[in-house]
């Protein structure tokens, strides 16, 4: 009996592929917590007024807080653009759709 191992290695290169095309997910820009969380979370909420409370985590990104609102704020590779994308997210959020905890890292 012979098994054929082409379909099995095209298997593995497609989801190699689609593994590597991925965001990764990193730690906040180096600096001050405060600084680096207030000037991302204004970025990306322009609305934001105020920031405080900003801790930053084992993993290297940082816990804050604007107007009452909890925030993550870390980086995050774009392979497709090769850009390195500064982001701050809604805590819930973070939680919902990266099953990312701001409380613990």
């Amino acid at each position: 009996m012979r098994i054929s191992i082409f379909p099995i290695l095209f298997f593995a290169i497609a989801l190699a592929g689609q593994l590597a095309a991925q965001p990764a997910i990193g730690a906040a820009p180096k600096g001050d917590a405060t600084e680096v969380a207030s000037r991302i979370i204004k970025a990306n909420f322009p609305s934001c007024e105020r920031v405080s409370g900003a801790t930053r985590l084992a993993d290297g990104s940082i816990q804050a807080t604007c107007d009452g609102t909890a925030y993550r704020v870390f980086t995050l590779f774009d392979p497709k653009s090769g850009e390195l994308l500064e982001i701050a997210m809604n805590c819930d959020v973070a939680k919902k759709r990266l099953n990312i905890s701001c409380y613990s890292a």
